[in-house]
């Protein structure tokens, strides 16, 4: 009986040991060895191809320029933004939070489609300073200026998110410590406050340095024919059999620059810690800025950021509105309802919104599953073994991957028969999006469990288990509660990472089902874009499925703020 019971206990551990040694180990084991070994010994070729390619070497130089780029640029625009909301007193600064809160909601795909209606060839911008200038080319807004342009201000939502909560936690008497001893305005910015975000700062660098890195959506719809960075070259490898190494290869070696990126910053993070605290901290207070001429420029470039950021989200919601006609011309006619109705009764455009949610939702759902099972073992102290241990740490790895290298990695091992998985060839069905969905989710949720769990109070579950509770009852009913709202943020985040995901369902998307991403990729070519696939064009279905997105990207939006206030001890 014990024995049975012994079983049972360690069965969800079995179950997750299974998933993450066949759909995490070993797809990139046999990568690596698809990649280095031929026939029977170690081969350097597919590097030595690479070095040699100068499609490949043009690509690694534009991706590199642009992550060195982005997080200059994307730094200084996010920190400007988190003052503006967090730590000045700005006229309107709830509008403006509205406003750049829109780049968690309006990202990925969905904001370089919006960009690309709003400033393309006959986007009503690029019209207007051709009046202005009537000799501006109308593929003005291509290359690399216009990705950077674009991810700069996109890439600022990690910035809404954190580093406007770190603001609210400094220390309010440490500022006016400063300030009675003469300090002016900048000197207190520049010497108390910036030096008190270095560590956030340091991680959203390296954050942003990787998005520049492995860009997809950005360089593919804006990059044009001369500028294409790492990830769009690795998707065209993928496509020729005869280059399928060197896209592997290739995905390689971005992944070992990201791991090389991710170790700097933890180095940097450890190195040096900046702590402005009192043994009583005061809660923070918005600083009015004295100077009336900095004040006026400091507010007219915050609403110059939210009138770009808001621009190509206006546009999307209004021009949704209207006919094609108005859509085409970027004229605007008479409003209707008509094409959301056509939209959302219309099967060839309804299923890509229907698998995207499905896919989403089962994803999400299985990392959370998966991240309780192994939270719950590594954070209680008689079950927080070598194997829990290692059971963690194989779920941050994909933390360290880029999306190619993890769909390169999926495709090459489950493109044959594998033992673990029954024998069964996944690759072109429908399962493989879904397991790349979950594996990509991991990390953020062990993470926020583990936080989450740390939270419980002990004492309740140890009431229960003295009452003779026993172990799944504890946790159903003692343990779960006390977390409820926790995992329904991990839950939303999870849900909204994937909603509108390209980078990671190009490769694995099978041909039976296309989700939303895919969908909206295709929709940007300019034949779908007049005539698309069923009863209104791809230029269309576009703005309405950006709206559908943002709709339920500020539900899941709302969620996570309203919850969000049981994660942040212990996380960050």
């Amino acid at each position: 009986m014990r024995q049975n019971k012994s079983f049972r206990g360690l069965l969800p551990q079995i179950v997750v040991g299974w998933f993450l040694v066949t759909f995490v180990l070993l797809p990139n084991f046999g990568l690596l060895q698809h990649v280095f070994w031929s026939g029977t010994q170690i081969t350097w070729a597919p590097f030595h191809k690479i070095f040699t390619s100068a499609i490949a070497m043009h690509a690694l130089g534009n991706s590199l320029i642009l992550g060195l780029s982005l997080a200059v640029t994307a730094n200084l625009i996010g920190i400007f933004m988190a003052l503006v909301v967090s730590y000045f007193d700005i006229k309107g600064a709830r509008w403006l939070q509205a406003g750049y809160l829109t780049t968690i909601i309006y990202s990925g795909i969905v904001v370089a489609t919006g960009y690309l209606f709003v400033y393309g060839r006959t986007g009503f911008v690029t019209r207007w300073l051709q009046q202005v200038w009537p000799h501006l080319s109308p593929d003005w807004f291509t290359g690399f200026p216009a990705v950077l342009f674009l991810m700069t201000f996109a890439a600022t939502a990690n910035h809404m998110m954190f580093l406007t909560t770190r603001i609210q936690q400094l220390d309010f008497q440490t500022i006016e410590a400063a300030r009675s001893l003469g300090a002016n305005q900048w000197q207190i910015l520049t010497q108390i406050v910036l030096p008190a975000l270095v560590p956030t700062l340091t991680t959203l660098t390296i954050m942003l340095f990787n998005t520049g890195l492995g860009a997809m959506s950005a360089p593919l719809i804006l990059g044009g024919d001369h500028f294409s960075t790492i990830t769009p070259t690795i998707l065209t490898f993928t496509g020729n059999t005869g280059t399928y190494n060197l896209a592997a290869a290739l995905s390689l070696l971005l992944g070992l620059m990201q791991v090389v990126l991710l170790l700097l910053g933890r180095w940097l993070d450890r190195r040096k810690r900046y702590a402005f605290k009192t043994k009583v901290p005061a809660p923070m207070r918005k600083q009015k800025i004295h100077q009336p001429f900095v004040n006026g420029l400091v507010h007219v470039v915050a609403y110059l950021i939210w009138l770009i950021l808001l621009l190509p989200v206006g546009a999307t919601i209004i021009f949704s509105l209207t006919s094609a006609t108005a859509v085409a011309t970027e004229k605007l006619g008479q409003f209707t309802w008509q094409n959301y109705v056509t939209i959302l009764t219309t099967p060839a455009t309804l299923n890509p919104i229907i698998t995207s949610l499905v896919y989403a939702t089962l994803s999400a759902l299985a990392a959370i599953l998966i991240g309780l099972v192994v939270a719950r073992a590594v954070t209680r102290r008689q079950s927080a073994g070598l194997v829990n241990q290692t059971l963690a740490g194989v779920m941050y790895l994909p933390w360290l991957l880029p999306a190619p290298l993890i769909a390169i990695g999926l495709i090459t091992t489950f493109g044959s028969a594998q033992l673990l998985v029954g024998n069964q060839i996944l690759t072109g069905g429908l399962s493989l999006l879904l397991i790349g969905y979950t594996i990509t989710r991991l990390p953020f949720s062990l993470r926020f469990l583990e936080s989450l769990f740390y939270s419980v109070d002990a004492n309740t579950e140890e009431a229960a288990q003295s009452m003779g509770a026993p172990a799944l009852y504890r946790f159903g009913t003692v343990v779960l509660p006390q977390m409820k709202a926790g995992v329904l943020a991990i839950m939303a985040m999870n849900i909204l990472a994937h909603l509108s995901d390209y980078d990671l369902s190009v490769f694995l998307f099978s041909p039976l089902v296309q989700p939303l991403g895919v969908a909206i990729r295709a929709n940007t070519d300019p034949a779908n874009a007049v005539s698309g696939d069923g009863a209104v064009n791809g230029l269309v279905a576009n703005l309405i499925y950006s709206v559908i997105l943002m709709v339920i990207g500020a539900i899941l939006l709302l969620v996570l703020r309203r919850q969000s206030h049981q994660m942040t001890s212990n996380t960050f």
